[in-house]
């Protein structure tokens, strides 16, 4: 039987203020490992229960939480056993899994089983805390979230390696460094081949699959799990590790992640695929802004102009619609005009980015922004300059 213990003193400064009963299950060993401290807790609303990771948790044990905190030992089958018998108890009851070395089959496995979040071992008192408000805010609706929607910028490539993710990303991290408290969500949609998350240094464990695979149980906290933080105010859901059919992606279901997405973030920027689906389009038709990324070439514009066609022909609004030349020349003499460029699309070229692929490449295989080891070069301020024009026009109401 465990040890149930009360934690802390409501009277403690920077105690855990909690509305409703939280439980957390842990070995003694475990628990002396933590930075957890007994005074860190409002006595009314925090239970410690000291059991072994392999021990059954009882009906009684569990009896009135509202959320549970419960250690995991993946070598023992017993432990895993405990929780697939506790979330069948308990299926709505919000849970946290706390383990050590979660890795990704064992992250995702937890995820689509109905945990709600995985911290690691030993428990570190920032990142709990986090979990714990996270989910409580999430599950007893206190975050006013539903009354905002995020804005949504899309950004499309009129040819696949035209560099639209560089632009996708710097866009995204502009925003985010300038926006409000909430960051912005980037999006890979490039479900088959992005590496929105790799240009931005980010190694994550779960990725946009694991969205599209919850079904009903996104949500916040859900989506907050999977997106990895890419520095101050800018997280990237990364594209699936495996390559699956564009064919395969539920429409509701993205249309779902993207909701919950904008009622978490100050901006949403979608990175989509070179290849298109109806769910891009579905994708589309959310965005307030439409970047098109195209370059000065017979190609690249024959192709933009029937992406162009397709928007027009679907009932997008065109004033939705901007162009983004990349990798333009800064010289005299060209085959290919930005004004020809504008008479070809027929729409106005928003904005030029210039061209210096090999520091841009440099960037990407050190998984930095342009800015961090170019402070000075051209391609990052014209892309300072795309985000500060977005941000004004997405805000200008």
């Amino acid at each position: 039987m465990g040890k149930n213990e009360i934690i802390g003193s409501p009277e403690r400064d920077g105690s855990l203020q909690l509305d409703c009963k939280v439980k957390l299950f842990i070995s003694e060993n475990e628990f002396a490992r933590s930075s957890l401290s007994r005074g860190d807790y409002s006595s009314e609303t925090f239970n410690l229960v000291h059991v072994a990771a392999g021990e059954p948790l009882s009906t009684a044990l569990v009896d009135d939480a509202e959320l549970v905190v419960v250690e995991l030992d993946g070598s023992d089958p017993r432990s895993m056993q405990r929780l697939t018998t506790l979330r069948a108890q308990r299926p709505s009851l919000p849970l946290i899994v706390a383990m050590q070395g979660a890795d990704l089959a064992t992250t995702r496995a937890l995820i689509r089983q109905g945990v709600d979040d995985v911290i690691a071992l030993p428990l570190d008192r920032c990142e709990f805390s986090d979990a714990v408000t996270g989910i409580l805010a999430t599950a007893g609706g206190t975050l006013p979230k539903a009354e905002r929607l995020a804005p949504v910028v899309a950004v499309a490539q009129s040819v696949g390696g035209i560099g639209a993710t560089t632009v996708a990303t710097h866009l995204a991290y502009h925003l985010g460094e300038n926006g409000g408290a909430h960051g912005t969500c980037l999006i890979d949609l490039d479900l088959q081949f992005g590496n929105a998350a790799t240009y931005l240094g980010a190694n994550p464990t779960l990725t946009m699959d694991d969205l599209l695979t919850a079904g009903r149980r996104v949500d916040g906290q859900l989506l907050r799990t999977v997106a990895a933080t890419c520095g101050e105010g800018v997280a990237v859901i990364a594209a699936p590790e495996r390559i699956s059919p564009l064919e395969a992606v539920d429409t509701d279901q993205l249309l779902r992640i993207l909701e919950v997405a904008r009622q978490e973030y100050d901006h949403v920027v979608l990175d989509l695929p070179g290849n298109w689906a109806n769910w891009t389009l579905s994708a589309i038709d959310k965005a307030d802004i439409i970047l098109l990324v195209v370059d000065l070439s017979v190609g690249s514009l024959r192709q933009a102009r029937r992406r162009l066609t397709l928007f027009e022909e679907t009932g997008i609004d065109p004033s939705r619609l901007r162009i983004v030349a990349n990798r333009v020349e800064r010289r005299l003499f060209r085959t290919i005009s930005v004004r020809d460029a504008a008479e070809t699309l027929r729409y106005p070229v928003m904005a030029t980015i210039n061209n210096d692929y090999p520091v841009v490449q440099s960037a990407h295989d050190q998984g930095v922004l342009l800015s961090s080891i170019a402070r000075r070069n051209r391609v990052a301020a014209d892309l300072v300059a795309l985000a500060a024009s977005i941000a004004e026009q997405l805000h200008k109401d």
